[in-house]
């Protein structure tokens, strides 16, 4: 946009302007302008996705947390579960025993 306005300013300022430039230089600001909007709309854009994916971010790190909890109470479960069983083998090899003897 700079050179732009300083060819603009410099065709000004010339005794003898050249035909037409004015308006090539109006119509390539308009371009780049339209550009511009382009460029504005696309990081709004971008910016909305970016939020959703923190949003996502959040929502996937509490997932996480929630499975590890539940691995941990299942784990805990394993372990009482197999201490029982443990216990009720023992009970039956003594109840075995005692009947034998």
């Amino acid at each position: 946009f700079r050179e732009l306005i300083e060819i603009l300013a410099i065709s000004r300022n010339q005794k003898i302007p050249q035909a037409g430039e004015e308006s090539q230089i109006l119509e390539l600001l308009i371009q780049r302008d339209g550009e511009f909007q382009e460029l504005m709309k696309l990081a709004v854009d971008q910016g909305k996705i970016h939020h959703e994916m923190q949003l996502l971010e959040k929502v996937v790190e509490k997932r996480d947390n929630d499975i590890q909890q539940l691995q941990k109470q299942l784990k805990e479960a394993e372990h009482i579960l197999a201490t029982a069983v443990y216990q009720a083998k023992e009970k039956l090899k003594s109840i075995e025993k005692a009947r034998k003897g």
